[in-house]
């Protein structure tokens, strides 16, 4: 019942409360981006390419504070990690390396054969590129990245908890429709290539799509762990230890949550970095009302190993992600306030820091996931 009460707790502000305040606050043109279906801007007269131009230009004090903020949440990980690597280089450490099994081999060819689809512009990919240039692709990621984990250490998410991991699939796909769902106040990115595609072809094609994202991000750690720069035992006894269950924390967690689903609707130019913070927060603060466990529950510890990893993991999938989308026939662009600039393919530069509060995202959808199976989270 607790697990019941998480999902209709959580839908219900993450929907709601956005929804509410645009329906009071009387934003009809929010109502409008929000109920489109498939999310075309040119449908009210708006160019994609020129959204961010006309919404906000660029700002060197919000570009150097951005800069400011992610740089000083990264450095304390990064001389760890850095001092841990040139202490290992001085005693040799060695790495055992196994054997690469033969369905990783298939994942490479299933992904370099998506990818060259999805980039190409062959007539004969014309009536279905569209459709599958995006799948196939991450499912050729995960196949080798879980082969890749077999390699360096001898097993994988998806042969050590096989009915585990296969649930992350449409997890994520729920998972990644609240983002959606939240975009569509503040409308960072947009979709091209899609014009010919009804809502039903849409949402289909889209829930399909949205299933690889937590699957690639955890396996992707899984692989990372097993370099000495992201044992987890690194990142043990850090200054700085957050208890998310005092009333402290929960009072920051609700302001944050209250400010970052309000402030989407009446000023999303100056709110939308928290359209990548507030989920989080919602979802840890219902686990403390609930008597849960929490994947930030370590943190009172001062062990940050496993959240770090996966904000790198989340960074390393976000970058595979800019890439394969940017030749990509149906593909996503984007338009940030205040700091579109310096892009790296689609995306400006700073908007890359998004993906290290993603990647924490991630890992507590994924913890709390494992938790209610019984099944145990390595850290390693």
């Amino acid at each position: 019942m607790k697990r019941v009460c998480h999902y209709l707790i959580l839908a219900a502000l993450l929907l709601g409360v956005p929804l509410l305040c645009a329906v009071l606050g009387g934003h009809d043109d929010v109502l409008v981006g929000v109920k489109a279906f498939p999310p075309r801007t040119e449908d009210w007269g708006l160019q994609p390419d020129k959204l961010w131009n006309v919404r906000r230009p660029f700002n060197w004090w919000w570009f150097l504070g951005f800069t400011g903020f992610t740089l000083a949440c990264i450095f304390p990980f990064l001389r760890r990690g850095f001092k841990s690597l040139l202490a290992n280089r001085r005693q040799g450490t060695a790495c055992i390396i196994g054997r690469f099994p033969w369905w990783g081999w298939i994942g490479l060819v299933v992904l370099f054969g998506g990818w060259v689809v999805a980039w190409s512009r062959f007539p004969c990919f014309r009536s279905c590129q569209a459709i599958i240039s995006y799948f196939p692709v991450w499912m050729g990621y995960i196949f080798t990245m879980n082969a890749v984990c077999v390699w360096r250490k001898g097993t994988c998410p998806m042969i050590a908890h096989p009915f585990a991991y296969a649930l992350t699939f449409p997890a994520s796909s729920l998972f990644w429709w609240f983002f959606e769902y939240l975009n569509r106040f503040v409308w960072n990115w947009y979709y091209l290539g899609i014009d010919d595609m009804g809502a039903g072809e849409y949402t289909f094609y889209a829930t399909i799509c949205f299933a690889s994202v937590l699957p690639a991000v955890y396996v992707t750690a899984e692989v990372l762990g097993t370099f000495c720069f992201f044992d987890d035992r690194l990142y043990e006894d850090m200054a700085w230890r957050p208890n998310v269950r005092s009333w402290p924390s929960c009072l920051v967690l609700s302001a944050l949550s209250l400010i970052g689903l309000t402030g989407i609707v009446f000023f999303p130019e100056f709110a939308y970095p928290l359209l990548w913070i507030s989920p989080l927060m919602v979802f840890v603060l219902v686990q403390v009302l609930l008597g849960e466990a929490s994947v930030l529950d370590q943190l009172k510890r001062g062990s940050w190993g496993q959240i770090f990893r996966f904000e790198v993991a989340a960074l390393v999938c976000g970058v595979c992600w800019e890439t394969w989308n940017y030749y990509a026939y149906a593909k996503w662009v984007y338009a940030v306030p205040w700091v579109h600039r310096w892009q790296i393919w689609e995306m400006p530069i700073i908007g890359f820091a998004g993906y290290l509060p993603f990647g924490v995202e991630c890992a507590a959808v994924i913890y709390w996931l494992y938790d209610g199976l019984r099944v145990h989270l390595p850290v390693r």
